[in-house]
């Protein structure tokens, strides 16, 4: 049975940019190729069982050659597998898409193309540059800063006379022969450019100048590849309309869930989020005990009592069958889980008489003659971010502590806490929090006071 393969569009950068059908896909997908200047963030929405395959390719070297993709992408397919080609921007907008859609029709596999936000547009969009603007421009040029296949350069004489923002993507290599040729062929050398790196991502750059010096401005600032280069008059807006949100630039690793409330409240005020792995649950097979002999069942966590209520009600019981017993919980989170499954605990304690106790929990962390009703298993994310890439890492629970497997002890980051358990539990790794809150608006007030590592998110003009 043939697969599907589907090209799909990563967008510039921001994972949250990505549409609604590109991430059903990804999570979908057995196998995933994936190019350079995709942001692996947008990995978290795959599966963990996923092949990842890296074909990224740099300026003039090609680390797995597009022939050879194209014939990947038919193997896997051919294969019985759902292969997403995951590609930096649109599929159709300067990324040989067409090429291997050709390719795979040609070998009968079934192909769609998910489109994906074009830096061309959303790129200028992020530094305050509308593509198009009734005072300045009534038509846009998007261009591919390469040389035309066989050699044949650009037609520079109708592209300098073209009105309208011209847009060069993949063109920094050639930035002096653009600027140049542009002028030799009728630009004024005062004409607007701007340089945008990383468009959309917390690493997110912005150079203005002009036709004459912009070259030498971008030198000055150490900006390179991968960048926008935008000339025209739009350019002047962007000291007027240049998103100035308060986090811009901070990016901050938070432990995964699916249902974060921080997460969102700090990406509204412009950081960028990335998650790490946390440890997954799987059920234990266990026997039931003899409930009738028990005079107290003491819970560690909730999710133990939700994996022991599901054994007992595969038994044909319910939780009426716990009538009888007294009810403790280790702590006041583990008694609130309690109360949104339907049951009061008598008792909140970390430390309960257990005579006659049935005590439940995570398999390696009960008591002797304790039941673990499951256990957790870490999954490896293969493409991670270095540690020095963030500003600060927040650990919402000391489980989350526990599910963070990269060495903490000197880490050149700040750590934040919420809640004095927390702490305790960074300390015993050798960490240090340099806040303990529980409270969002506290996080966030901590974030904008955090000195930013280099000129992430600066403008230079």
């Amino acid at each position: 049975m043939t697969g599907r393969v589907t090209l799909l569009g990563a967008g510039p950068g921001d994972p949250e940019l990505l549409t609604l059908l590109g991430k059903r896909r990804l999570a979908e997908a057995d196998v995933i190729l994936y190019d350079r200047l995709v942001n692996p963030s947008l990995l978290a929405f795959s599966k963990s069982t996923a092949q990842r395959v890296d074909v990224g390719k740099l300026p003039h070297f090609h680390k797995v050659k597009q022939t050879a993709i194209n014939q990947l992408l038919v193997d896997y397919a051919q294969a019985g597998q759902r292969v997403v080609r995951l590609k930096a921007g649109d599929p159709y907008v300067f990324g040989r898409g067409g090429e291997e859609a050709q390719f795979l029709t040609a070998n009968h596999v079934p192909c769609e193309v998910v489109s994906g936000l074009t830096s061309a547009i959303t790129g200028l969009a992020a530094v305050g540059i509308p593509i198009t603007h009734r005072d300045y421009a009534s038509s846009f040029h998007v261009i591919t800063g390469h040389h035309q296949s066989g050699g044949r350069q650009l037609d520079w004489d109708n592209i300098a006379h073209q009105e309208g923002t011209l847009v060069f993507l993949m063109g920094m290599a050639a930035l002096n022969d653009i600027c140049t040729q542009l002028q030799a062929n009728g630009r004024a050398a005062t004409t607007p450019v701007a340089i945008i790196q990383w468009a959309t991502q917390w690493r997110q750059r912005l150079v203005t100048g002009t036709l004459a010096d912009i070259e030498a401005r971008v030198i000055a600032a150490k900006i390179g590849a991968p960048a926008l280069i935008v000339v025209g008059d739009v350019v002047k807006l962007s000291r007027e309309l240049q998103p100035t949100q308060p986090l811009q630039g901070q990016h901050v690793l938070l432990p995964y869930s699916a249902h974060s409330r921080l997460a969102p409240a700090l990406q509204d005020q412009g950081a960028t989020v990335d998650f790490f792995d946390r440890e997954v649950p799987a059920a234990i097979d266990f026997t039931l005990p003899d409930l009738s002999q028990v005079a107290t069942l003491v819970v560690t966590d909730g999710r133990a009592y939700d994996y022991f209520l599901k054994r007992l009600l595969a038994a044909g019981q319910d939780q009426r069958s716990l009538a009888h017993l007294r009810i403790v919980a280790a702590n006041s989170a583990v008694a609130k889980h309690l109360r949104r499954q339907g049951l009061l605990a008598d008792d909140v304690t970390a430390t309960p008489q257990t005579a006659h106790a049935l005590v439940i929990g995570e398999a390696g962390r009960m008591p002797t003659g304790g039941l673990a009703t499951y256990r957790l298993t870490t999954v490896a994310t293969p493409i991670t971010w270095e540690l020095a890439e963030f500003q600060a890492i927040i650990f919402p629970s000391s489980q989350s502590v526990h599910d963070f497997h990269q060495d903490l002890h000197g880490a050149q980051l700040s750590l934040i806490a919420m809640g004095p358990r927390v702490q305790a539990a960074l300390q015993e790794r050798g960490a240090t929090a340099q806040l303990i809150s529980t409270n969002r608006e506290d996080i966030l007030a901590f974030l904008k006071g955090v000195k930013q590592h280099g000129q992430d998110g600066n403008s230079i003009s």
